[in-house]
């Protein structure tokens, strides 16, 4: 009887708790029919990034803080604002010489959002940065925000201050992109996320690899599946437990997508990205071989294509480290190791990747750079603390679920 009651007690306990997530899920506003964007000629990538720098706020700083951090990647243009980890996201294009910006804007450490919607006519540098003509410290970019779905109406201006010096710093988004729990547009390790992630200012990611019961990596973060990252009455215990058609079948990450194969996610970041670092998080050691085995693949295919892109096998405890030694994987597969710095020697990894709550260790990182490894601190969401991992300048990457607050934090403070 006991047991019985405590079964209706966790099956009620889940239903209470997936109701409230449901409750609280963002709802990212959209322009009616595509806005003014629906009749505009796309703006090349290098003609967006034009506008990149550190920008004043003249107007709008009750919104967004006094500084912001304008960066566009591909074919959107990306604002990081210093209030409640903010950021704006825009498409772009143009009408005749008049340059177009529609999105959204939203606090990623909240639930507020809202349209936002800027233009540069023609005769306000609109032209120039067509023509390949930087900004100026004269150069100020107008533009208004609204709230949900309703028409933007708040004036904002932002005055061009100065460029961004140096963006080679890593800033990784955890989880492909971000947390269920931050309630993002998708959901964490999915397809979607990934291609989101530069837009909130990463410039590359973590991603979680488990194996399936006939030997497939997939992205997923717990060792079994529950209710609290995937729909599906009967998706439900260890993940080792199913096979990928059956995953395919019977389970769906919580805003509906697909699990993904690791090879769909690298295809993914190759093709439909410019992210140059994936940090695979191994969850299990049996995992190794086969990721070791699509880092190779896809270091080959980025070579190819002429990109940089680092792929790092992710190894957090001993029983990792143990099974990428007996695979004598050292001389072959790159590696990240989260133990000991002699352990990082042992294996030879190319990262160390300490947490950040030990401080930004300047000896053992500078010891690390001049043995030409790389160290990255993990996972480190609080404005408070950034700073010391910037001015030891020994740090080359923070792990974060929040890339739109460290690509604000950096990006200023350089």
């Amino acid at each position: 009887m006991g047991k019985n009651v405590y079964k209706i007690f966790i099956i009620l306990f889940s239903l209470i708790v997936l109701s409230c997530e449901q409750d609280n899920i963002v709802n990212i506003p959209a322009f009616s029919g595509g806005g003014k964007l629906a009749g505009s000629q796309s703006i090349l990538p290098n003609q967006i990034q034009r506008l990149n720098g550190i920008y004043t706020v003249i107007e709008g700083a009750d919104q967004l803080g006094k500084k912001v951090v304008i960066k566009g990647t591909g074919n959107t243009l990306s604002v990081f604002t210093g209030k409640n980890a903010g950021l704006i996201v825009f498409h772009c294009g143009r009408i005749d010489s008049t340059l177009i910006f529609e999105g959204y804007w939203r606090y990623t450490q909240g639930s507020e959002t809202g349209l936002a919607q800027f233009e540069i006519p023609a005769e306000h540098n609109g032209i120039s940065l067509l023509q390949g003509i930087n900004p100026t410290t004269a150069f100020q970019f107008h533009g208004k925000i609204g709230e949900g779905s309703s028409e933007p109406v708040t004036q904002i201006t932002l005055q061009f201050d100065r460029p961004i010096k140096d963006t080679t710093f890593g800033i990784l988004a955890h989880r492909g992109g971000g947390r269920n729990s931050d309630r993002l547009a998708e959901s964490e390790n999915s397809l979607g996320i990934i291609q989101l992630a530069e837009s909130f200012g990463a410039t590359g990611i973590e991603i979680d690899v488990r194996l399936t019961k006939d030997g497939i990596p997939i992205l997923f973060h717990d060792e079994n599946f529950s209710p609290r990252l995937v729909n599906g009455e009967y998706c439900v215990g260890p993940v080792s437990n199913f096979t990928f058609a059956a995953i395919r079948s019977l389970c769906t990450l919580k805003n509906g997508e697909p699990i993904p194969t690791l090879k769909e996610a690298m295809d993914v970041v190759l093709t439909k990205t410019s992210l140059s670092i994936v940090w695979l998080d191994i969850k299990s050691p049996e995992a190794i071989s086969p990721a070791a085995a699509l880092q190779q693949e896809y270091k080959a295919k980025a070579a190819a294509a002429g990109r940089t892109l680092d792929i790092y096998l992710g190894l957090a405890t001993d029983e990792l480290v143990a099974e990428y030694k007996k695979k004598n994987l050292s001389s072959s597969a790159d590696a990240l190791c989260e133990l000991s710095v002699n352990e990082v020697r042992n294996i030879n990894a190319k990262v160390w990747a300490p947490r950040w709550t030990l401080g930004p260790l300047p000896n053992e990182s500078e010891q690390m750079r001049s043995e030409g490894r790389k160290t990255f601190v993990w996972t480190l969401d609080q404005r408070e603390f950034m700073l010391p991992f910037f001015t030891s300048g020994k740090i080359d990457a923070i792990l974060t679920n929040y890339p739109a607050l460290v690509a604000f934090e950096y990006y200023v403070f350089q």
